[in-house]
């Protein structure tokens, strides 16, 4: 079991908000080679007055052994900019797990003696 952080700057979570992030959160379990210590959800909303710019920012610091990977999405919206990050987040571990599985296999190879 994975431990969720939300933490947020210049706004109150709601109870919604802070459920919905722990379901996607626990997308993240789906890759089952990497174990996820913690994982940490900073929001953050622009209260500028700037019209055209996008005003909330979402960034998921997932925290494996020996590594921590970052993913920062801006969008328009919480909920959507959260369901990006979760997605950005899965696609950014599933190249960590690539590169890892690509270095075993270059070792035992090696050990081999095929290179």
């Amino acid at each position: 079991m994975m431990n969720v952080i939300v933490q947020a700057k210049s706004l109150k979570v709601t109870r919604a908000l802070r459920e919905f992030i722990q379901r996607q959160s626990h997308k993240l379990e789906k890759l089952k080679d990497l174990k996820i210590t913690k994982v940490t959800v900073y929001l953050e909303q622009d209260t500028k007055k700037s019209t055209n710019s996008k005003k909330v920012s979402v960034k998921y610091s997932i925290e494996v052994p020996g590594k921590a990977l970052w993913v920062e999405i801006n969008g328009y919206d919480f909920y959507d900019a959260i369901v990006d990050a979760t997605n950005a987040a899965l696609r950014k571990m599933s190249e960590t797990k690539e590169k890892k599985t690509d270095y075993r296999r270059l070792s035992k190879i090696k050990e081999l003696g095929l290179v």
